[in-house]
């Protein structure tokens, strides 16, 4: 009974390294897509937006705004409220975060 149970350890222990240790992408080609699933139906006071991120290419092309309390707002770019608050100098621009996860290392 020893004897299948170092085996199946051993195939653990071999396998594990293997899930582990997929390659990294480069940025450019694996860039988190923040895409909208429907608008947020108020105007939201400009006093809590402290920058804006462009969703265009998804199916619900949206601007995202970011509140002070770090709160992603989906709104319509059509919307007249929406066009004055991005072309506020004041407010940024802000980059899409990418999300890329570098597998750990599993110690022997």
């Amino acid at each position: 009974m020893k004897v299948p149970v170092a085996v199946l350890l051993l195939f653990i222990f071999t396998m594990i390294p293997a899930f582990h240790s997929q390659s990294k992408i480069p940025e450019s080609v694996n860039q988190e897509r923040r895409c909208c699933i429907k608008y947020y139906d108020k105007v939201l006071l400009r006093k809590l937006v402290v920058g804006y991120i462009k969703a265009l290419n998804c199916h619900v092309p949206a601007i995202i705004f970011i509140t002070k309390k770090n709160r992603e707002i989906c709104t319509n770019p059509n919307d007249s409220w929406v066009q004055e608050y991005i072309k506020d100098p004041n407010l940024p621009l802000l980059p899409s975060k990418v999300s890329i996860t570098t597998p750990k290392k599993i110690e022997r």
